[in-house]
């Protein structure tokens, strides 16, 4: 299941990644909230930031994790490959805290979010 949304993830993405704004490096959506992203029939919104001097580096931040945890973690993987996309060709990740790690690992903050970071691959 997480191939294909993962497959279908990219297909969209590279569809519209034109429509897609960099603005101070930063991947930001047309929404300030952040980007939206539908998994399992549930739509979160996550925000991207940039960790790192040359935008590889990121972590993603996905609300509304208490409704489904593993959709959650899923519309964050979404998220970053749409950044590693747009700014660096591919979706190859190296994950410093992956949206696989289980559940008690990825257990929501107070604010009910859900974080995934790594580094884009280079191409």
């Amino acid at each position: 299941m997480k191939a294909v949304l993962c497959m279908l993830a990219v297909a969209a993405t590279m569809a519209g990644c034109s429509r897609i704004p960099l603005i101070g490096g930063t991947l930001q959506g047309l929404n300030p909230r952040g980007q939206a992203a539908e998994v399992e029939g549930v739509r979160f919104r996550s925000r991207l930031a940039t960790t790192t001097e040359d935008d590889r580096g990121f972590v993603v931040r996905t609300r509304g994790a208490g409704r489904n945890l593993g959709a959650a973690l899923e519309a964050a993987r979404v998220t970053a490959f749409e950044h590693c996309l747009a700014r660096f060709g591919g979706t190859e990740v190296i994950w410093t805290l992956s949206p696989d790690r289980g559940p008690e690992a990825a257990a929501p903050d107070a604010d009910g979010a859900v974080s995934v970071a790594g580094t884009c691959v280079q191409r």
